[in-house]
C-alpha cells in the first residue's frame, strides 16, 4: 500500500496509546480520519475527524482507503467485517508501523522492559542532536503530541528516522524491517502466547535475522539471554551495561536525593560524569540503551548531559503525580515481576526513611497464574502492600481462574505479620489507601490495565 495515496483513513481503538499515535501522525498528513472505541477519550485531545463511542457498520466510511484497528479488535469486530464486505483494506496497528517504516530509516526497540523510556530518551537526543526524527511511544512523553514526535519537515515521500517502540506480543516486532534493532533485556513475558523463554528467544532470533550486515544490533550486554541469542549474529555490534566488555559502559552510579549520578565511558573514553532524575538501575540501562544508538549515529556527545537532566520521564514511569495529605502519589506501569521488583527498589532509594505503602493490580490472569512464583517472591519482599484483584484483559483470559486472593495466602503462610490487604477493585483500594493517608509518606500505585485511575483518584 502506498502511504500517499491515503487520503480517508478509519481507526478502530482510537483510546489505545498506539492507535492514536497513527491517527494524529495520518491527519498531520492531510488525511481525513474517524474513529471508535468502547470508551471514547476526551475528543478534544484527537485530531479533527469524526468520532463515535462503541462499534457499528455505520462508522465506517464507504469511502475510506484503510482502516487501521488495535490488535484487541478481533476479526469478528462489526467494523472490521464491513470493511472487509465492502473490499477496504486493513491493517493492524504493528502492520501500520511497518508501512511507516517502509518509508523510513528505521530504529526499533524491543525487550521485555525499559522500552518506552529508552525510545522516548533516544527521541530526545536524536531531536536535539538535529535528526528531526519520527517517533511513536507507547506512553506520554512531555513536549509532543502525547506520544507521537513529528519532524519537522518530513513529508510522506522523504526518508527520514522513524524511531519506534516495538513490541514483542505475538510476534508484532516482526512486522517491522528496521536497520537499527535495539534490544534491552529479555525473559518470559506474555505467557499467553510464548509457550516459554526458549519460545521467546527464538522469536528474537528471527528478529535480529532480519538485519542485514550493514545495520546495527545495538544490546544489553549484562543480560545472559541477550548474549546467548546474539552468538551467531553477523554485523555491526554495539553492547552496552554496568559491567566491563561493553562499549558504553556506566560507572560509579551514585544515588542522590534527586535521581542519580554515574560516569559515562564510550569505547575506553570518559565522558564525564552525568545526572538524571530518573530512579534505579534499570533506568541506567534504558538512559545506556538510547545514547548507545545515539553515539553510534555521531551524535554529539556534549549535548547528552543537559538533555538527559532535562528528561524527567514519560507518563506512567515512576509518574509523581502529587499529593494525599503528606503522601506523595505516585504511578508505575510495572506489571512484571522484575518491574515490580525494581521500581520498589527504586521507590526505596529515593525516599530512604520514608513509609511507602505499595498497591498493585496484576495484570492478566494468565500472566499471574504462570509467573506466579515469581510474583510471590517480590510481593513477600515488600514491607507494606495493597493487592488489588486482577485486572482481566479483554479477550486473553480464556476462562483462567485465579485471584489475588491466592498471592495474599501464600505469603501469609510465609509471614502471619505481613503488612498485606486485599482490594476486590480499584473503589474499595482506594478506600483502604485514605485510611492510610497519614500512616505513609509515599503511596506508590503500580500496574498497566487501569491502575493508573486510582493514582490520579487518589488525588482529588
Amino acid at each position: 500500500m502506498d502511504l500517499q495515496k491515503i487520503k480517508k483513513a478509519h481507526f478502530i481503538g482510537v483510546s489505545g496509546i498506539g492507535v492514536s499515535a497513527l491517527l494524529r501522525l495520518f491527519a498531520s498528513r492531510g488525511i481525513v480520519v474517524s474513529g471508535t472505541d468502547l470508551a471514547l477519550p476526551d475528543v478534544g485531545t484527537l485530531p479533527a475527524g469524526e468520532y463515535h463511542e462503541g462499534h457499528d457498520a455505520e462508522y465506517v466510511p464507504s469511502d475510506a482507503d484503510i482502516v487501521i484497528y488495535s490488535p484487541a479488535a478481533p476479526e469478528s469486530n462489526i467494523e472490521r467485517m464491513t470493511a472487509r464486505a465492502m473490499s477496504i483494506p486493513e491493517l493492524s496497528y504493528p502492520e501500520a508501523l511497518a508501512l511507516i517504516g517502509s518509508t523510513h530509516h528505521t530504529i526499533a526497540i524491543s525487550g521485555t522492559h525499559g522500552k518506552s523510556t529508552t525510545t522516548a530518551l533516544m527521541g530526545k537526543f536524536f531531536e536535539a542532536g538535529g535528526f528531526d526524527p519520527l517517533v511513536i511511544v507507547g506512553a506520554e512523553v512531555p513536549g509532543w503530541q502525547k506520544n507521537l514526535r513529528l519532524p519537522e519537515k518530513e513529508s510522506p515521500e522523504e526518508s527520514g528516522i522513524f524511531i519506534v517502540e516495538a513490541c514483542e506480543y505475538r510476534r508484532a516486532m516482526m512486522n517491522l524491517s528496521p536497520q537499527t534493532i535495539v534490544l534491552t533485556n529479555l525473559e518470559l513475558d506474555h505467557p499467553d502466547y510464548y509457550k516459554d523463554l526458549a519460545d521467546i528467544k527464538n522469536a528474537f532470533r528471527e528478529y535480529i535475522g532480519k538485519l542485514s550486515g550493514e545495520d546495527l544490533l545495538v544490546i544489553n550486554n549484562d543480560d545472559a539471554n541477550i548474549r546467548d541469542i546474539v552468538q551467531n549474529f553477523d554485523g555491526i555490534l554495539v553492547r552496552y551495561g554496568v559491567g566491563e566488555g561493553a562499549d558504553l559502559i556506566a560507572r560509579n552510579i551514585k544515588a542522590t536525593e534527586s535521581g542519580q549520578t554515574f560516569e559515562l565511558i564510550w569505547k575506553g573514553t570518559s565522558l564525564g560524569v552525568l545526572a538524571t532524575t530518573l530512579p534505579g538501575l534499570y533506568n541506567i540501562y534504558n538512559i545506556l540503551a538510547a545514547t548507545a544508538v545515539y553515539l553510534a549515529y555521531g551524535g554529539k556527545s556534549d549535548l547528552i548531559p543537559p538533555i538527559l537532566l532535562k528528561f524527567e520521564g514519560i507518563g506512567r514511569r515512576f509518574e509523581v503525580l502529587g499529593k494525599l495529605g503528606n503522601a506523595t502519589i505516585i504511578s508505575d506501569y510495572a506489571h512484571h515481576p522484575t518491574a515490580l521488583a525494581a521500581v520498589t527498589e527504586a521507590t526505596a532509594l529515593r525516599f530512604p526513611d520514608k513509609r511507602i505503602l505499595t498497591i498493585f493490580r496484576p495484570h492478566h490472569r494468565d500472566r499471574t497464574l504462570k509467573l506466579f512464583d515469581q510474583f510471590l517472591a517480590v510481593v513477600a519482599n515488600i514491607p507494606h502492600m495493597i493487592l488489588v484483584e486482577i485486572y482481566d484483559v479483554p479477550g486473553r483470559e480464556e476462562g483462567i481462574t485465579i485471584s489475588s486472593k491466592d498471592m495474599i495466602a501464600k505469603v501469609l503462610e510465609r509471614n502471619p505479620n505481613a503488612h498485606l490487604s486485599f482490594a476486590s477493585n480499584l473503589e474499595e483500594a482506594e478506600q483502604i489507601a485514605r485510611t492510610m493517608e497519614n500512616d505513609f509518606d509515599v503511596m506508590l500505585v503500580v500496574g498497566a490495565g487501569d491502575a493508573d485511575l486510582l493514582a490520579k483518584r487518589l488525588l482529588k
